[in-house]
């Protein structure tokens, strides 16, 4: 069954630029399932584009990438895609956001409005990096420990499992990449990669159980 999935790609500094690759994994997969998907990267990660395709396309999936605190999730230039004024407009989607906090507010009162699910964080999402890597995102294989467990749940979804089951794998995946660490040589950077791969897996939420 083709399916529509609406995706924020903003690029405007190094956070942005590194989450918004590694999603290009996650479109890959979606098209070689033959699931039609609508690519906001850049400067179409912006409120008016975003507002446009919700419209014009109903997609049965949103996923952010971008900053966000607990009642907002922002695109290009952090400029406001959703927040809880307008988060009606999620109604019937299953929603993924991995942006900082929105797990707060804006996930419970989206689904208050009838968001089909909302899988997102209750507070910051921490990953690390390497600095060799910043121009090659895709490269960082301290990056991949936590954008792997990330796309999880994205994935999860296309496979048709329901948001709760996504939310199960993803937080899975978060403690292989631990286990994977721990069974290493440690190093201190790895120990730091170890705290806030387990704070990413306990701060990550979900809202409903709804399935694309």
């Amino acid at each position: 069954m083709n399916r529509t999935i609406l995706v924020t790609r903003p690029s405007h500094d190094q956070t942005t630029r590194c989450i918004s690759a590694w999603a290009g994994e996650v479109l890959d997969f979606a098209v070689k399932r033959g699931d039609t998907v609508i690519d906001l990267a850049k400067d179409r990660a912006n409120r008016k584009e975003f507002e446009s395709v919700l419209d014009k396309k109903d997609p049965s999936m949103v996923f952010f990438n971008g900053h966000g605190d607990e009642s907002r999730v922002g695109g290009q230039d952090n400029e406001t895609l959703v927040d809880t004024q307008n988060s009606s407009r999620l109604s019937g989607k299953v929603v993924y956001a991995l942006a900082c906090k929105s797990g707060q507010l804006l996930g419970p009162v989206s689904i208050e409005h009838g968001t089909a699910a909302y899988v997102g964080y209750n507070e910051d999402f921490i990953f690390m990096t390497e600095p060799d890597k910043r121009t090659h995102p895709l490269d960082d294989k301290t990056a991949a420990l936590f954008m792997g467990p990330s796309n999880q749940v994205v994935i999860s979804l296309l496979k048709g499992q329901t948001a709760q089951e996504a939310h199960i794998h993803s937080r899975k995946a978060f403690f292989r990449s631990i286990r994977k660490l721990m069974t290493s040589k440690t190093s201190l950077a790895d120990s730091s990669a170890l705290r806030f791969l387990y704070w990413d897996a306990t701060v990550q939420a979900c809202y409903g159980d709804g399935r694309m």
